[in-house]
């Protein structure tokens, strides 16, 4: 399942990460086990995002500096530093919505 498919999805999207990251991801009735969002799902689901912010932010190099704002969110979830990677996601949603 996509949880992304626009821009707008996506700010909703990075919110619900934030609130539920790493492990309080709600169960979703509608959708199998295997479906359930998780953090590796999640990141996933966010870095499929990046199709949509490269369309509003063209310049690579900008891209460039977003995909290690994500990058290193997962990494500080992955390393128990959920403070640290709320705050990251946080800055990659400043960046790109200002």
């Amino acid at each position: 399942m996509n949880w992304i498919e626009s821009l707008e999805d996506l700010y909703e999207f990075i919110s619900m990460v934030v609130v539920y990251a790493p492990n309080d991801f709600p169960k979703e009735d509608f959708l199998s086990d295997q479906e359930q969002l998780d953090l590796k799902k999640a990141f996933e689901e966010l870095n499929r995002g990046m199709t949509f912010v490269a369309k509003k932010i063209p310049d690579p190099n900008k891209q460039h500096k977003l995909q290690e704002l994500l990058d290193a969110s997962l990494a500080a979830y992955r390393d128990g530093d959920n403070v640290k990677g709320a705050h990251l996601l946080q800055d990659f949603e400043v960046e790109v919505f200002g």
